[in-house]
């Protein structure tokens, strides 16, 4: 009994070595193929489970500087590009921009916080996981407020190396309070 495919006879003498090296394309075809989709499906960021030495110490005096309307103690962790964007922050009130970063940081982010989630419970900073993309590396905790009654919040401090010294480049804040 002879199967033809295609006009291709899988049982002939003649057709074994074609027929390997046919299968042996498809097989290198599709590995590649793989690896090719799980590389660009990852991107090219990098997760991680390890905590940077340096993130816990800052991301704690951060959150109890906010806590303390205290821009001055951490502002020399800021990089640049993090102050610029606090001087784009706008007050509600007057629908222009702050007139200073320490300005910007006091009223546009601390004083925002603190009356929608009350302060930071100092010690309860908790580290959850890394993302390093295009430069950037994303350090995520958890950790509790005093008025955010509906679970844990979540911070995500941005670190960027500048000059050989990690300064952070973004904050965001998230929890159930914050996003109604």
């Amino acid at each position: 009994m002879k199967i033809k495919i295609k006009g291709v006879n899988y049982f002939s003498k003649d057709s074994s070595k074609s027929l390997l090296i046919k299968r042996f394309i498809i097989l290198c075809t599709c590995i590649l193929s793989i690896f090719l989709f799980v590389t660009l499906a990852s991107g090219c960021a990098q997760r991680g489970t390890v905590e940077p030495d340096y993130s816990a110490q800052i991301a704690e005096k951060v959150l109890i500087a906010i806590n303390n309307n205290d821009y001055d103690s951490i502002s020399s962790y800021f990089n640049s590009e993090f102050k610029e964007s606090l001087k784009k922050l706008v007050d509600p009130k007057t629908t222009k921009a702050y007139t200073t970063e320490k300005d910007a940081f006091i009223n546009g982010v601390c004083k925002k916080l603190i009356d929608k989630i009350g302060q930071y419970q100092q010690g309860t900073l908790k580290f959850s996981r890394t993302l390093t993309e295009k430069g950037y590396t994303s350090v995520f905790y958890t950790c509790k407020y005093s008025k955010e009654t509906k679970g844990n919040v979540s911070v995500q401090f941005v670190f960027k190396n500048e000059n050989g010294k990690m300064l952070l480049s973004g904050l965001w804040f998230e929890s159930a309070t914050l996003k109604q």
